[in-house]
């Protein structure tokens, strides 16, 4: 099988996802969105079994990044009409796939949400959900401003408590993950560089129990993508 992992900034990576993928044996291809020198080939909603997008800091909504957009949206848009894909868009990727759904995309009336707070499974009976062993809630890490609605015909998987809406399911296939779960610790510690300016905006301050949470997260999150590659 073939993946597809779109990354919207350099510092973007498919993190632990890339283990569950590699043990499947998933052929795997990279395109760097962020570098507008390169263009995505035309039928790559037909090579590719699997599509992943990533975080990055563009905005969806924003009207003058149309253009920017209009690639990624479209490549979306083929892959939630054709029933053999499966797609998993992970923060503004989330945002991405809950456009083409018809869903609301806008910034977040609370303003930021950054940090380490708990999700709660909305539905235990879901299999992407199988792998968890029972466990209800577990830590996410949060870094965004923008929010989706949930798309009609979707359904919520994932709840927080700052902003609700922190993963979808469409046709057991197209998820949207606003949170982030795949943050190896390598990851975090660029992140936690790059992502100063916005992380000081929302007054975040890391504190000693950043890496049990890190550590906590990272294991739920290899078992939720575990769940959702086995679908």
């Amino acid at each position: 099988m073939r993946c597809l992992i779109v990354r919207f900034k350099d510092c973007e990576g498919p993190g632990t996802l890339l283990d569950s993928l590699q043990a499947r044996n998933y052929r795997i291809t990279y395109h760097n969105a962020y570098d507008e020198r390169v263009h995505i080939v035309p039928a790559a909603h037909q090579m590719f079994d699997l599509v992943v997008f990533l975080g990055g800091p563009q905005t969806v909504h924003d009207p003058n990044q149309h253009k920017f957009f209009r690639p990624w949206l479209e490549l979306a848009s083929h892959l939630v009409t054709m029933r053999d894909k499966k797609v998993i868009g992970i923060c503004l990727g989330s945002q991405i796939l809950a456009t083409v759904l018809g869903a609301k995309v806008y910034e977040g009336e609370k303003g930021p949400e950054v940090g380490f707070s708990d999700v709660k499974v909305a539905d235990p009976s879901h299999p992407a959900f199988a792998k968890l062993n029972g466990m209800t809630t577990f830590p996410a890490f949060h870094l965004h401003e923008d929010v989706f609605e949930i798309p009609k015909g979707a359904n919520r998987l994932l709840e927080g408590s700052f902003y609700q809406n922190q993963m979808f399911e469409f046709e057991n296939r197209i998820f949207g993950i606003q949170c982030h779960l795949e943050v190896t610790e390598p990851m975090f510690g660029v992140w936690k560089n790059v992502h100063a300016e916005f992380i000081k905006k929302a007054g975040w301050i890391p504190g000693p129990e950043m890496e049990d949470l890190r550590s906590q997260m990272e294991r739920a999150g290899r078992s939720l993508f575990e769940g959702i590659l086995d679908i």
